[in-house]
């Protein structure tokens, strides 16, 4: 048996331990640092230890099966990630399994990814459950790879911030949080807009024929909003914009829409159906070849930037009721 420590590309040995001719060993180890390590057996079975102090800490486990039947005593972060581990690997067994059968099964693509659906949202919920229940543990760490940075940037950013936060002499840790600021750094290229910039001018007719300019409503706190009649999912958020232009309009909030539509009728039209209540509605009806798009670098609608008095970007693509709270956050 080994005890090994990664050091982000390969493992390296801390320790060599021998058992006796019942399995059962028992060795103390000075280990360099407080971090996270593996012990491995000679098949390579392995469990995962956090250690963060210089408690002794009981291993008991089956070595038919390590990973799935292994009890540690004296460390509740490793017993936490080795769950949440174990929480995973199922998971990926489950999906691993359905791209074998799906390969197998092209034509009923959608059925399988439908059918999946489930067990991928049980597997977020669990993961939700893991992070609300263990929000400054080292296990954490253990959630980091479970996580598709570009689509869900803010979980990963707060559990790679809480593991700095609390464990900060690991060099595990160290090597997280310095791939965190090169993965922000690159999101923030990627962004339209980031935020503190000055907002680009926007100046177009609304559906009256009228310039209307965006730097008209300095002095407001604005919500530049991208969307179009045919966008179902803008459609959807519209009542959404509409309740909180209600609640927060006589404190100074307003809403500036730019539609990349390409018929006059359906984007008035829809600016009645939906109840669309503002005044500043914008078209040049160019639909993505708008210099408005082009402009804030628009790939996909709904697009929102939340704009500031003094004409400066807050936050881009708030929707929802990450909208709501930042605008409760500004009034309240």
């Amino acid at each position: 048996m080994r005890l090994l420590k990664n050091d982000g590309q390969q493992n390296s040995i801390v320790s060599t331990i021998q058992l006796d001719e019942k399995g059962f060993f028992e060795k103390e180890i000075t280990v360099p640092v407080k971090d996270y390590y593996i012990l491995s057996l000679e098949d390579n079975q392995s469990v995962n230890v956090i250690v963060e102090n210089s408690d002794t800490i009981k291993i008991y486990g089956d070595g038919k099966n390590l990973f799935f039947h292994t009890n540690i005593i004296n460390s509740p972060s490793s017993t936490a990630m080795l769950e949440f581990l174990r929480v995973s690997a199922q998971y990926k067994q489950a999906l691993d399994s359905a791209n074998r059968y799906l390969q197998a099964n092209q034509d009923k693509k959608k059925e399988i990814q439908q059918q999946f659906q489930t067990t991928y949202q049980n597997f977020l919920s669990q993961r939700k459950l893991f992070i609300r229940n263990h929000p400054n543990s080292p296990a954490l760490a253990a959630a980091v790879s479970s996580v598709n940075i570009e689509q869900e940037f803010s979980t990963y950013e707060s559990i790679v911030k809480s593991l700095q936060e609390n464990f900060s002499e690991s060099p595990t840790v160290q090597r997280l949080y310095k791939e965190y600021l090169s993965n922000k750094a690159k999101m923030e290229a990627k962004m339209p807009i980031a935020p503190g910039e000055k907002a680009k001018e926007i100046a177009l007719p609304n559906p009256e024929g009228d310039t209307v300019r965006l730097s008209d409503y300095k002095g407001k706190v604005v919500l530049l909003d991208f969307w179009a009649a045919w966008c179902g999912p803008c459609r959807r958020e519209n009542p959404n914009v509409v309740k909180l232009y209600k609640q927060y309009h006589d404190q100074g909030f307003e809403v500036f829409s730019v539609s990349l539509d390409r018929t006059k009728d359906k984007w008035v039209q829809a600016i009645e159906q939906d109840g669309l209540i503002w005044e500043a509605h914008v078209s040049d009806l160019k639909f993505w070849q708008s210099p408005a798009a082009k402009a804030y670098k628009v790939s996909s609608i709904p697009f929102t930037v939340l704009i500031d008095r003094e004409g400066n970007v807050i936050q881009t693509n708030l929707r929802g009721a990450a909208l709501e709270n930042k605008l409760k956050s500004i009034f309240d």
